[in-house]
């Protein structure tokens, strides 16, 4: 089998768009969705649409039977106009404005997380009887980005809160959790479906027996400065060590959003200035953090994306370290500061950035009017 980044690589340089531009693979995005799906038996992938909305991979994963989870109404009425059915949304932010919860229930959707009993109350008045699953808290130490400050709640209150939604006449759908976004510890994810197991065994004898466990997402993707990440199959093989401990095996949900997207597009740019500041070369592109890497700036270089010329370089040329900056007038507008490139390239030039298809596209604005960057889809 070809990789998946030699295969991108191949399709996107027999494109010839206006830079800068998205390139999105829809062989690689079934790639990741059908490994996704063949983790489990009987698992369901709920893509985390903050990942990537763009409509034509929405469309694309829709095709394939992919489920999708939303953080809002605006969110579920995008997937709505895209033709998915409500049947496959969740609603799994366990904080919610009430008119959200009332509009996304009036179009048909009926699963709903929550981490509190404040959030089970609004569930039940704006969207009675629905189906609801409990978020819970779990240590994502190791986590480029933690999520356990703002949501979930207490595993020692998990079992009260499903109570409390069963005695609110809501239908008790499951338990869910998140270890982070890019993740780097192998165990994170068992090591949360561990500590459900005695809310779990103390359900049954309670009569609620789960439908589910969602695992959440945060499965890494291998970029210049994380290639450490854990293999999927590590990650997998840790879980179904866990999930052979408890009193039952409930249908395991998952929510990749990066996992599926990242690896499917490239970001095409050309470069429109070189210049030497302090004996270092600089190179500004027309795309940069804020209207299309935006990780890349969060930390000063947080997420390092892997850059190569348009053209194939030959492999013999020499190199050179260089800073890779965007368009706008901003100072904090650089992409890289050790990008390593063949000393040929200059003005004119076009640059491909690998697995960018995560948090770029919905993070992209049109700072100093410099435009978004359009996706197209082979």
């Amino acid at each position: 089998m070809i990789p998946n980044d030699v295969e991108i690589l191949k399709q996107v340089r027999l494109t010839n768009y206006m830079t800068p531009y998205f390139f999105t693979s829809r062989a690689i995005l079934k790639h990741n969705y059908e490994t996704f799906v063949n983790l489990f038996d009987n698992a369901e992938i709920y893509y985390a649409l903050k990942a990537n909305s763009d409509p034509k991979i929405l469309s694309y994963l829709n095709g394939l039977g992919c489920g999708f989870e939303a953080a809002s109404f605006f969110e579920i009425e995008h997937l709505l106009q895209v033709g998915v059915s409500a049947s496959n949304i969740m609603y799994g932010t366990s904080v919610k404005p009430p008119e959200h919860i009332e509009k996304s229930f009036q179009q048909g959707i009926t699963r709903f997380a929550a981490d509190s009993k404040e959030e089970i109350d609004k569930i039940a008045t704006c969207a009675p009887e629905s189906r609801v699953f409990v978020r819970v808290i779990v240590d994502d130490t190791g986590s480029v980005f933690k999520m356990s400050e703002r949501f979930g709640a207490p595993v020692e209150m998990a079992k009260e809160l499903v109570l409390y939604a069963r005695q609110k006449n809501l239908k008790i759908y499951g338990i869910s959790f998140y270890v982070g976004s890019q993740a780097t510890e192998a165990k994170r994810w068992a090591n949360g479906l561990r500590i459900l197991k005695p809310v779990i065994e103390e359900l049954s004898h309670e009569g609620i027996s789960l439908e589910m466990v969602n695992i959440g997402g945060g499965f890494p993707v291998l970029y210049d400065n994380h290639k450490e990440a854990p293999h999927l199959s590590e990650i997998v093989a840790n879980i179904h060590n866990v999930l052979h401990q408890l009193p039952y095996i409930p249908k395991i949900i998952m929510e990749p959003g990066r996992g599926i997207v990242a690896s499917s597009t490239v970001l095409v740019c050309t470069v429109f200035s070189r210049s030497v500041r302090n004996g270092r070369v600089w190179l500004c592109l027309d795309a940069g953090i804020y209207n299309a890497l935006y990780e890349a700036m969060i930390h000063q270089g947080s997420t390092g994306y892997t850059v190569q010329p348009f053209i194939p370089s030959q492999g013999d040329e020499p190199t050179m370290f260089c800073t890779l900056a965007g368009p706008t007038g901003d100072s904090l507008d650089i992409i890289a500061r050790h990008a390593v490139l063949p000393e040929y390239i200059t003005v004119g030039d076009k640059l491909i950035f690998e697995n960018t298809g995560a948090y770029t596209v919905t993070m992209a604005s049109a700072f100093n009017g410099f435009p978004k960057p359009e996706l197209y889809i082979g």
